[in-house]
């Protein structure tokens, strides 16, 4: 009422006094303006409204793929929300059944979902960089989000912590912007002279891989590991050891496909971050890739990161 009143009198001033009519008025649009920003910086509502927008685009937008399990991320989403967040859950964890399994049927749904969700995603970036990605997400879908964001620039990256640490407490923390590491990735492609059509290629991170369980999925002879120094849960903390095993990986797939390797069954235990920048660098001219998951001690289905086609593996 108050407002109305105010525009009231800025009316009949103008009618008497044209100049310090529009003055005042400027003066009354500017106080509002700055009232708007105040009130949309210490506003949750205001702001969960405003990136609900669908036309405008955002200056971050968030994926959260929850696969394996829910997650807490409340408190990181606020963070953004002030610039402009979009955020898309994926919490399909909902599909497997308690001890992990799934059927092909609900594989290839959740793939489909994840596809729409991205091309969402997509849509509504303001930049190359505004991508955040977090989650718990299975290997095979966290490679195959890499792929699918292959084409953006840096993302912001989230990890998740298991236990304190002397930097670092338990949950979600973004990686740290650091540009180098004392982290040593070692590989041995360079033992073969000469390669089969189809090889394996294991990624050692999170633990190590036991060349048993993966012979029990796929009858393949050459098995190439790719590894790090630091082997062990919650030792990916920083962008720097990111980058260099995101170099070795797209080194090792350009020199196979010289090799004449035309099909790579990749098997890791790689965690979230690494997973989604590993598949960042997979291009099409590399070698037919699929990624197997790992499920309380056995591999039991895979995904063709090409065609995106769910592989039930047969055990040998």
């Amino acid at each position: 009422m108050e407002l109305l009143k105010l525009v009231n009198a800025i009316i009949d001033l103008i009618e008497k006094d044209l100049v310090n009519g529009l003055i005042l008025l400027v003066i009354l649009i500017i106080i509002l303006f700055i009232i708007s920003i105040l009130s949309y910086k210490n506003n949750r509502l205001l702001q969960r409204l405003v990136n609900k927008i669908p036309f405008i685009r955002k200056e971050y937008v968030l994926v959260a793929n929850f696969s394996k399990k829910e997650g807490k991320i409340d408190e990181i989403i606020k963070d953004y929300m002030e610039y402009g967040c979009k955020v898309f859950k994926l919490y399909t964890f909902r599909d497997f059944d308690k001890d992990g399994t799934i059927t092909k049927e609900k594989l290839e749904n959740i793939v489909k979902r994840q596809q729409k969700t991205i091309q969402k995603a997509k849509r509504i970036m303001k930049n190359g960089n505004s991508l955040i990605y977090i989650g718990f997400p299975h290997v095979p879908l966290g490679f195959l989000d890499g792929v699918n964001f292959s084409d953006i620039d840096d993302p912001i990256l989230y990890e998740y912590q298991g236990m304190d640490s002397e930097c670092l407490g338990k949950g979600f923390f973004e990686l740290k912007r650091i540009y180098n590491t004392e982290i040593e990735i070692e590989q041995t492609l360079n033992n073969y002279d000469s390669l089969d059509k189809e090889v394996v290629l294991k990624i050692e991170q999170s633990f190590k891989i036991n060349d048993d369980d993966i012979k029990k999925v796929v009858n393949v002879s050459s098995i190439v590991s790719l590894s790090s120094s630091k082997i062990g849960r919650w030792k990916i903390t920083n962008y720097a050891q990111i980058d260099k095993y995101q170099r070795e990986f797209e080194k090792m797939l350009t020199e196979m496909k010289a090799k004449g390797v035309e099909k790579i069954h990749l098997f890791a235990t790689t965690p979230v971050s690494l997973s989604f920048s590993l598949g960042r660098v997979i291009n099409h001219y590399h070698p037919e890739i699929i990624v197997y998951n790992y499920n309380n001690g056995t591999f039991d289905w895979g995904i063709n990161l090409q065609n995106r086609e769910i592989i039930e593996p047969v055990s040998q």
